[in-house]
């Protein structure tokens, strides 16, 4: 980004159309933009945007998804088709969010870490 920097992990896959987008908040009449990290192993599909503070590691964001100002996505999530999840919102490991806003609707195997590895990297090559 121009005004805060956009981290991406390695074999991570931003699909057409996906817009990444560093939060920002007004201070004292000022914007104030915070910084993009993205994990390892990390899938954006189409048409989704993305205005997270951070996203971990095998993580998978669905088509048309608006993830919102300063969410914070942990390692191994799912985030549906068309979910919009609301400013600030902070999802727990393991867990799948579906929905507008979106919500807990599940969680994810412990294997999921290594699927995410075998999957994005599969991609590549």
């Amino acid at each position: 980004g121009d005004l805060a920097t956009v981290k991406l992990g390695k074999y991570c896959r931003v699909s057409p159309g996906a817009v990444l987008r560093p939060a920002y908040r007004s201070v004292n009449g000022k914007l104030a933009f915070y910084s993009l990290t993205i994990g390892d192993y990390v899938t954006i599909g189409p048409d989704s945007i993305v205005e997270a503070a951070a996203i971990g590691c095998g993580v998978q964001i669905g088509a048309n998804c608006v993830i919102s100002k300063r969410c914070v996505i942990k390692d191994c999530c799912w985030i549906k088709d068309n979910t919009v999840l609301p400013p600030d919102t902070v999802v727990a490991p393991f867990s799948v969010y579906e929905g507008c806003p979106g919500r807990l609707v599940g969680e994810l195997p412990e294997s999921t870490p290594e699927m995410a590895r075998l999957a994005a990297q599969a991609h590549f090559f």
